[in-house]
C-alpha cells in the first residue's frame, strides 16, 4: 500500500518563493548583459558615425608654410574617426621635422586634434661649401639650408655635414662658446672656429687678430679678459691674443707692421 507523505504547507511556500528569487536574478543578470551589449554596439556605431570623424587639424607655435609643413607631417586624416587616430605615431612624425624640438598632439572632442609645436632656435651658422649657409641651434642640431645669414647669427668656421637633423658634432664646443659672448663682444667678431693642430677654440675678430681661447674651461674668464685687452691695449699691429690662461692674457704684435711695411695686418 502507497504512503503519501503530505507537505507542510509553510515550507512549499518557502520553496516557491526562493524559485521566484532565483528566476528574479536570471532575469536581472540577462537584462544587464543586454544592455551592455547595446551600449556597446551603440556606442561603437556613434564612434564610426559622421559625428566623431576628424574634421578640424589645429597647428600651434608655427604658422603659415611651416604649419602646413606640420600637418602634412602629421599625417592624419579628415573623415578618420576620432578613436582610430594613432597620435603617437604623428607626434612621432611631426617631431622627425629637422627645425621642431618637440610636439604633442591631443585630440579635441567632438571632430578637431591639436598639434603643439616648440620650434629649434638658431644660434649659429655653418658654411657648406657652395655658397650657402646651414643653421644649426644651441644642440648643434641641423635645422635649415639658407643662402643668407641673418644678422646677430654667429658663424662658425666649420664645413657642415651630414642631412638636415643631424648633430654636427664637432661645433659643439663653439656652440657653448658664443652662447655666453656678450653683447658688447659680438660686434669685434667675424667667425668663431677651431685652430689647426691643436683644435682649440679661436675667435677671428673683425681686422685680421685672432683670438686663442685653448680648451673651454674658464670660457667666461677669457672673454672678460679679451674685453679689458680689447679696451687697454694698443691694438695697432696687434697680431693674436692669447687668452689659453685667463689670468696670464698676452697680445703678440706682427714684427713686419710694427716696422711700418705697408699693408701689414692690423685691427681698425
Amino acid at each position: 500500500m502507497a504512503v503519501v507523505s503530505a507537505i507542510d504547507p509553510r515550507l512549499r511556500q518557502r520553496r516557491i518563493a526562493i524559485r521566484r528569487a532565483q528566476g528574479r536574478r536570471r532575469l536581472r543578470i540577462v537584462l544587464t548583459v543586454l544592455g551592455i551589449s547595446i551600449a556597446v554596439a551603440g556606442g561603437y556605431a556613434l564612434t564610426q558615425s559622421p559625428l566623431l570623424d576628424l574634421d578640424e587639424i589645429g597647428v600651434a607655435g608655427v604658422f603659415g608654410s611651416e604649419a602646413d609643413a606640420v600637418r602634412r607631417a602629421a599625417e592624419l586624416q579628415t573623415g578618420t574617426p576620432m578613436i582610430e587616430l594613432d597620435l603617437p605615431a604623428a607626434t612621432h612624425s611631426v617631431e622627425a621635422l629637422p627645425w621642431v624640438r618637440s610636439a604633442k598632439v591631443e585630440r579635441n572632442w567632438p571632430a578637431g586634434v591639436t598639434i603643439e609645436v616648440i620650434r629649434r632656435t638658431p644660434i649659429a651658422a655653418l658654411p657648406v661649401g657652395d655658397g650657402t649657409s646651414v643653421l644649426v641651434d644651441a644642440d648643434g642640431v641641423a635645422i635649415e639650408r639658407v643662402d643668407d645669414v641673418s644678422v646677430g647669427l654667429f658663424t662658425i668656421a666649420i664645413a657642415a655635414v651630414g642631412e638636415l637633423g643631424d648633430v654636427q658634432t664637432q661645433a659643439l664646443p663653439l656652440l657653448e662658446l658664443v652662447q655666453i659672448i656678450p653683447a658688447d663682444l659680438e660686434l669685434w667678431i667675424e667667425t668663431v672656429g677651431l685652430r689647426p693642430g691643436d683644435g682649440g677654440l679661436e675667435i677671428d675678430l673683425v681686422g685680421s687678430a685672432v683670438v686663442d681661447l685653448g680648451d673651454t674651461r674658464s670660457l667666461p674668464e677669457k672673454l672678460e679678459a679679451l674685453r679689458a685687452m680689447l679696451a687697454s691695449v694698443d691694438l695697432a699691429c696687434v697680431a693674436e691674443f692669447d687668452l689659453r690662461v685667463a689670468d696670464i692674457p698676452l697680445a703678440k704684435r706682427d714684427a713686419a707692421c710694427e716696422q711700418g711695411v705697408s699693408g701689414a695686418p692690423s685691427l681698425p
